[in-house]
């Protein structure tokens, strides 16, 4: 299965470039080159992927339920109206 994550890479005045996945907070890495923030952005995001996981199911018991859910991704307005939350501006 494919799930999508959105990166903003910042080239810095070294030269360098620095990277974060916006849904996953403190994914966040540098690389000497694009490519090279790319590739780490990604080892990044599958290590914390890894790890949120296994800490989410350290307390699972025979009675919990596990599922996968869907959602479409828009720009938040939406879910938090229908939650009755006031989005950012």
């Amino acid at each position: 299965m494919l799930q999508r994550y959105h990166t903003i890479i910042k080239p810095e005045t070294n030269g360098w470039f620095v990277g974060w996945v916006e849904e996953i907070p403190g994914t966040i890495t540098h690389g000497k080159s694009l490519d090279e923030c790319r590739g780490k952005l990604r080892d990044a995001l599958e290590l914390m992927l890894e790890t949120h996981r296994h800490e989410a199911r350290l307390g699972l018991s025979a009675r919990c339920i596990q599922e996968c859910i869907e959602i479409e991704v828009g720009d938040g307005a939406e879910a938090a109206e229908r939650c009755g939350m006031q989005y950012p501006a």
